[in-house]
This record gives structure tokens, sequence and C-alpha cells, in this order.
């Protein structure tokens, strides 16, 4: 058997290299029908989060990062309030601007009602897309949204991989079975 949830989310690719979570945090809040911030705005904020935690190489690199940008007076269309008042794109000779891009980030579960777990069964697959429900999935490398499943030739979840840059959905089908293999593997739950 083949099951979807009522509408699958819309593919939305990643816009950089390392934001694969904003991608999927974005088709996430898409279909919970949430307030949906631009990839930069996701990134931004989990950065930050890591940063005001302390956290290194997080902390060390923003402050290198902020210290490059002040000699260089790059001030402007850095941070997403900064953004919103002038409009601008986020101004590519920042040097935290470019720490933001490159730096991978996590899904914000808490922001979007999800609850996170790492591990979850074909049951709880099955269980979650009968009722109409998408799951986030992710190891340390990437994130996917899972929208269906099809056991018809072993379990595979039906995806929508915002990979590669520019284009996504590389893969379609992810077997159950590689899922459950991943080392750190990630579930989020709506």
């Amino acid at each position: 058997m083949s099951q979807d949830v009522t509408q699958p989310p819309v593919l939305i690719f990643q816009e950089t290299n390392s934001w694969c979570f904003a991608a999927a945090e974005q088709m996430a809040r898409t279909y919970l029908g949430i307030n949906i911030p631009t990839q930069y705005e996701i990134a931004y904020n989990s950065l930050m989060a890591q940063v005001n935690a302390a956290a290194p190489p997080y902390f060390a690199q923003w402050n290198n990062a902020s210290a490059i940008d002040l000699l260089a007076n790059i001030i402007a269309d850095i941070t997403p309030g900064q953004l919103a008042i002038s409009g601008n794109l986020p101004n590519h000779a920042s040097s935290r601007v470019n720490l933001v891009k490159n730096t991978y980030g996590a899904f914000n579960h808490t922001a979007c009602g999800g609850t996170m777990s790492n591990v979850f069964s074909q049951a709880n697959f099955r269980a979650e897309i009968e009722a109409d429900r998408i799951v986030v999935i992710g190891n340390a490398i990437h994130y996917y949204v899972v929208y269906g499943y099809d056991d018809r030739n072993g379990f595979n979840l039906k995806v929508r991989d915002p990979w590669p840059t520019g284009v996504g959905g590389q893969l379609t089908i992810i077997p159950y079975t590689t899922f459950d293999g991943w080392a750190g593997k990630t579930v989020i739950r709506f």
C-alpha cells in the first residue's frame, strides 16, 4: 500500500549548501500554516542560539567575523531585523553573513510545535501519515520532509529533499532500513 498526506508539501530547495535544515523548516511551516521566515532568518537564528550559548566554535567564529566586519566598517544588512527595515539582501561583503551562509544549523522544532525523538518505527511513520501529519527526519548531514510511505516492496519513506542547492528533489524515496541505520538520526513529529 502507498499512502501520502492529503496535500504533500511543496518542495522548497535549500538556498546554500548548508541550509537543508532551513528549507525543511520552511516546508514544515508551509504545511502547518504557520509563519514562514526566510532561510537566512532561520539560519541566523540557529547560529545565534549557539553563539548566545557560548558554544564553541560558534562563539569564537562569530566574534572573529564581527571583528573583521568592524575593521571593514560593515555594519548594515546583517541581522534579519536590519534586512526587514532596509528591504535589502544580506550584505555579502560581511564576514558574519558569510558565516551564517556556511554554518549548518538545527531545525527549530519548538517554534513549529514539534517534538523530537531519535527512534521512530515503521508503525510510527504509518500512523503519522495516516493521521495526515508530515514528519521531518535528519541526521548530522541532512534533513528531509516525509510526506508518505510505500510498503509494497519493503517499507519506503516518500520524502521532499531540499538538496541540491537551488534545485531540490535529489531523493524522493528513502528505504526505512537506510533511515533506521543512520547514526545520530533525528525525527520531528507535529
